[in-house]
């Protein structure tokens, strides 16, 4: 990757906000049918319909992976329901290196080494090699707090495993890609995987885990590891400590870039 790009890599994935090639489903998985398959259906509802925070003010960790490269970033990080974003990345010494903002539909981002800032609309060829196309920018803050736009997931069939994880079957609204969903026994989502449906392949993958109690009915995730075809690195996003959550005003999300900057309007021939 160039400079810029693996900038850039490291502040998207928090846009899922974040190895390895993804697994399927458990060859020990059971196929649900009937009462239990209800109580499955049960179970999705419960978790689908949970009240849930919808900002977070955080310390986090970012890292990347790629080409037997690897990356860690200390950062702290606002967020907001659907897709609004503010990152600050430092160096290991707490000087600042990079600072993205984001409404969901436009972005900044300055570089504060090199005096450079950058702006541009969230649906640029460019960010979307890092959050793929298949994933609705309004469901950006859905990704990163662990949870699911359920109008989204058409037919589905269920598993489970003897860990009690249901494994949950559901076709995308767009007909090309196939949803599989993991819930643990605490009804918290474990493994979010988008599958290409004529090929199998993974194309996305996000496995959750250490949530954390919040004031809503939602647990929050303590680290998201990201993975698949559709990306070029494998990201992880791992929270310290939380301020708080939600909500945030829009202006915390804004960036203003010095007067001495240089600025880049980012198109698609980036």
């Amino acid at each position: 990757m160039n400079t810029f790009r693996s900038q850039f890599a490291c502040l998207c994935l928090a846009s899922l906000l974040l190895g390895g090639c993804a697994s399927k489903v458990s060859h020990q998985s059971a196929q649900l049918d009937g009462k239990r398959l209800k109580l499955a259906e049960e179970r999705l509802s419960n978790f689908l319909t949970q009240s849930c925070v919808d900002g977070i003010d955080s310390d986090v960790k970012l890292s990347w992976k790629a080409y037997a490269q690897q990356e860690t970033y200390p950062a702290t990080l606002q967020a907001a329901a659907p897709a609004s974003l503010r990152l600050a990345l430092t160096d290991p010494l707490g000087r600042p290196l990079l600072l993205l903002g984001s409404d969901g539909k436009t972005f900044t981002l300055a570089d504060n080494r090199k005096a450079q800032g950058y702006r541009g609309n969230t649906e640029l060829k460019f960010v979307r090699r890092f959050l793929p196309s298949f994933i609705p920018m309004d469901d950006l803050f859905l990704w990163l707090s662990g949870r699911v736009r359920g109008e989204r997931m058409q037919t589905a069939a269920a598993r489970t495993d003897a860990e009690g994880t249901l494994w949950w079957h559901g076709g995308s609204t767009d007909g090309r890609t196939a949803h599989i969903l993991a819930l643990d026994r605490q009804n918290r989502l474990s493994r979010h995987i988008v599958m290409d449906k004529k090929t199998d392949e993974i194309l996305f993958e996000a496995r959750y885990s250490g949530y954390v109690k919040t004031a809503k009915a939602c647990a929050w995730p303590g680290k998201i590891n990201l993975s698949g075809k559709a990306l070029e690195a494998d990201y992880s996003i791992e929270f310290g400590e939380i301020f708080g959550y939600g909500p945030l005003d829009k202006q915390r999300f804004e960036v203003t870039l010095p007067p001495h900057f240089t600025v880049k309007e980012m198109t698609d021939k980036d």
